[in-house]
């Protein structure tokens, strides 16, 4: 079927990770849209100046659409923000170095993309992958709500939105600060989704498009209870109300299995084969 072909731009923040990052960068290699022709990418590696043969490896693939910067920065925030003032493609994401898109991945989201011109930015199930990379646990994420985001009631009271597996438009990128961005040191995805969820809905597809590692010596895990201490300081304050509203869809979710046709997420319609909505 054809479809209109989409530009990814992908954002590599990186410091010493020479043991990782191959399989990331493999990954943008092997996504099955890209090998047909159908999509294309530019991936920019930003580097914080490593010591370790990172830079040697990202630029050994000599490939034109692999963009390496390195120097200094203050953090992944501070170089994610370098990445996303160059994007000029169609779609945008991040992954940090290590992690890696499913196959299939940028042809699910560009379906999607294409035919639903009302998602501005869409997530995939969440996945959870231990330091063997075996995949323990994964999930259809309930529908999320646009109030609550602001709130940071995600990645409090409720599930995290997983930011690997997360795509937007690149046009959303005019709705964020910046500056505000990159000054974040563990709680820079929760900026961008409260950026984007002030004019836009969050659409879920009930598909693996990425996934989360979890190993030692992660930024989430350097300063416990960190990541919830900067969100708290940019969200805006949830009333006793929403947070009681939260803490009671928390237990339905515990409890309840969620199909993704009732659910309002985006599935795969095996009869009409193609992606539809819930």
């Amino acid at each position: 079927m054809w479809r209109m072909a989409l530009k990814y731009d992908v954002i590599i923040p990186v410091y010493n990770g020479v043991q990782k990052l191959e399989r990331t960068i493999q990954s943008l290699l092997q996504q099955s849209s890209i090998a047909s022709g159908q999509d294309s990418f530019s991936c920019l590696i930003v580097d914080g100046a490593s010591t370790d043969g990172t830079i040697d490896l990202a630029r050994s693939f000599q490939d034109p659409r692999i963009h390496v910067i390195s120097e200094p920065d203050s953090g992944m925030y501070h170089a994610l923000t370098k990445g996303l003032k160059r994007a000029q493609g169609d779609v945008c994401c991040y992954l940090p170095a290590g992690e890696f898109f499913e196959p299939s991945a940028f042809s699910t989201v560009s379906e999607i993309f294409t035919t639903h011109r009302d998602v501005h930015w869409l997530t995939g199930m969440n996945v959870l992958r231990n330091e063997k990379l075996q995949t323990i646990n994964v999930f259809t994420p309930p529908a999320f709500k646009r109030k609550f985001f602001t709130k940071g009631l995600y990645g409090t009271r409720l599930h995290v939105v997983q930011q690997e597996s997360t795509f937007w438009r690149t046009t959303l990128n005019e709705l964020i600060d910046l500056e505000r961005l990159a000054a974040c040191r563990l709680a820079g995805d929760f900026f961008l989704w409260k950026c984007f969820a002030k004019q836009h809905e969050l659409h879920v597809v009930s598909s693996i498009l990425s996934g989360f590692t979890s190993e030692e010596g992660q930024l989430s895990g350097q300063i416990p209870g960190g990541y919830r201490k900067e969100l708290k300081s940019l969200r805006d304050r949830p009333s006793v109300f929403e947070e009681i509203h939260a803490m009671v869809l928390r237990e339905v979710y515990k409890h309840k299995r969620f199909d993704p046709r009732k659910s309002g997420a985006f599935y795969y319609d095996l009869d009409r084969k193609r992606w539809a909505r819930g």
